[in-house]
């Protein structure tokens, strides 16, 4: 029997790619969790602790430049992935935002996601770890 051994919060509003990713968290044994919108993100991220944050740049509700911002001010010292239907260039500069609020960025992922693409990264991730 597996255990898990992390865990991994997905905030992301595109359900199809929501399930991507947890699927590919669960299949590398991590806890998932969920968010379709961002007002429990501080509450879980404080409280729940997740290892890895993967965060959608353009959820509705909250900037996602607002969110890193947030890791940032919590001194979140998981890892983090960021993601958008946005041009790489784009996500390559909220990558560099990132990791100028001293966060942990480790990739970035062009929507839809990819599985097999997602599932590296969080590998890694782990393998680190």
């Amino acid at each position: 029997m597996t255990t898990k051994t992390g865990r991994i919060l997905i905030v992301d509003d595109e359900p199809e790619d929501v399930a991507t990713i947890e699927r590919a968290g669960s299949a590398l044994s991590l806890e998932v969790a969920t968010l379709d919108h961002t007002k429990a993100f501080e509450r879980l991220v404080t409280e729940w602790t997740p290892d890895i944050v993967v965060l959608d740049i353009g959820i509705p509700d909250r900037d996602g430049y607002t969110l890193l911002g947030v890791l940032g001010t919590l001194k979140f010292a998981g890892d983090v992935i960021i993601i958008s239907g946005v041009s790489q260039q784009d996500l390559d500069t909220a990558a560099h935002a990132g990791r100028l609020r001293g966060l942990n960025i480790i990739g970035t992922a062009r929507k839809p996601v990819a599985y097999d693409a997602i599932h590296g990264v969080i590998a890694r991730a782990e393998a680190a770890d």
